[in-house]
């Protein structure tokens, strides 16, 4: 069998104006998945990335450590369905409607409103809601025409799979590198295991972590999940989720 590594990239700029950017911290996330690729000694056949800069950021600080250490990889090639969905920007976008809209939303949102000591939690628990009823096409109604909603970035995520899948399903043994992101990671590993519902698929997304490996076996035939959001390689305080 061949297999798929599926990286999340490094942290990138959390808060910051330019969130598609790596953070200090990604870039030394980075580093350290390189070094653990080449102590693991993990050749890849072929390598794949989306075109954010987060994405593209993190697989060249990887090149690099292999380069120092007297190894080489074969140039990534960019896929746009390795992209990741604008779910927070559209949440961010029709706000105001959604909270309109979901009781909850609204409930969380005067709380925190009325105490700032709940600002963090309260605001944590609007996004995920929010996220869940966008995954569900709650809010499609809402969103901006420009975006995808989630059924749409699932459909393009699952062309992107399929595409590369085919176009490497007879190389067996071939090891394929995939740097992108969480969202595309878990609309895959929700493809791959079956799961109906959207809600659960895009819970996935909020536990992928900066730089985790997940794993997929496949043949002619199949395609099985091996192992998911894999980070031995960070120390317990570099493990981080944005």
């Amino acid at each position: 069998m061949a297999r798929l590594l599926y990286f999340r990239h490094a942290q990138a700029s959390y808060g910051k104006q330019d969130y598609d950017q790596l953070s200090s911290l990604g870039f030394r996330q980075s580093e350290i998945l390189g070094e653990f690729l080449v102590e693991k000694r993990i050749h890849f056949d072929h390598i794949y990335v989306g075109p954010l800069k987060r994405q593209r950021q993190t697989i060249e600080k990887i090149l690099d450590v292999f380069r120092k250490k007297g190894h080489q990889l074969p140039d990534p090639v960019e896929v746009k369905e390795l992209e990741e969905h604008k779910g927070p920007s559209i949440l961010k976008a029709c706000m105001d409607q959604i909270k309109d809209e979901d009781d909850v939303i609204r409930k969380w949102d005067e709380e925190r409103l009325e105490n700032p000591d709940l600002n963090i939690k309260n605001g944590l628990r609007i996004f995920d809601r929010a996220m869940e009823l966008w995954a569900t096409g709650a809010f499609n109604h809402l969103q901006p025409a420009n975006y995808l909603t989630w059924k749409e970035f699932r459909e393009q995520v699952n062309h992107g799979y399929e595409s590369i899948l085919e176009k490497h399903r007879s190389e067996r043994g071939a090891t394929i590198g995939l740097f992108t992101s969480g969202g595309t990671i878990s609309a895959t590993m929700g493809r791959v295991l079956g799961i109906a519902e959207e809600r659960d698929v895009i819970r996935l997304n909020g536990i992928v972590q900066n730089t985790s490996i997940s794993e997929i076996l496949f043949s002619e035939y199949k395609e099985t999940l091996k192992s998911f959001n894999e980070v031995s390689h960070l120390p317990d305080e570099m493990r981080t989720f944005v």
